[in-house]
């Protein structure tokens, strides 16, 4: 009985020396995110028409291998037969799993290309000048979305669309505040006399005033 026991313990013993030993291994990385360059302008026009539209396209770069490749839209909602704002977002994953997209807006819109709403404004409330410059048919930037005559940190550039002959579109689009910012309430005024527009700055602290701009 006692042999038969110590047998027993010794392969016991054995079969535990020889039982391979395994180990969870993490790799510790940075914090870092590939790079889209999209191919063309971030915000584009386009007549309304028939057909789908076809993007330009963009690049991705892996920042953790340096290496470059085409990218494929992971969506696209752009409906040619109907005016408005319309995004295509393309996303890209680096080699260590970290994820960035990038979105290309585009304006479809029925307007005349000949029309062109460019020129220094002025801010009805306070006189403040502001700069509109065409960008494509019936696509606009202003230099300045608040009228803002003081503080210089709420002065930045923002695109609007005419979407028609007496709307207009202020798409949500990224500012340097590190934050996103649109307009509502727009209006749109053509005539012989005075062409002006308003809108509601929504984000980044521009408060509810409805700020109504005057072609000088």
């Amino acid at each position: 009985m006692r042999k038969s026991i110590i047998t027993i313990l010794m392969a016991g013993t054995l079969l535990t020396a020889c039982k391979k030993e395994t180990r969870d291994v993490s790799k510790v990385v940075n914090v870092s995110y590939p790079v889209i360059t999209l191919n063309g302008a971030p915000i584009i026009s386009q007549s309304v028409g028939i057909g789908s539209y076809v993007d330009a396209g963009a690049t991705g770069t892996d920042d953790v291998t340096g290496l470059s490749s085409s990218l494929t839209p992971v969506s696209n909602n752009v409906d040619l037969t109907s005016p408005g704002f319309y995004g295509v977002k393309y996303t890209m994953k680096n080699s260590n799993g970290y994820i960035t997209s990038a979105t290309r807006l585009i304006l479809v819109t029925p307007v005349d290309p000949a029309v062109d709403l460019s020129g220094t404004y002025a801010r009805t409330s306070n006189g403040k000048t502001v700069t509109v410059t065409k960008k494509g048919t019936g696509l606009y930037t202003t230099d300045n979305v608040g009228g803002v005559a003081g503080n210089l940190l709420y002065v930045f550039d923002v695109y609007f669309g005419q979407t028609s002959n007496s709307t207009i579109e202020v798409p949500s689009q990224p500012n340097h505040l590190g934050g996103d910012v649109y307009c509502n309430n727009t209006t749109l005024s053509i005539s012989p006399a005075d062409t002006s527009f308003s809108w509601i700055v929504r984000g980044s602290g521009f408060g509810t005033s409805v700020r109504t701009f005057s072609h000088q």
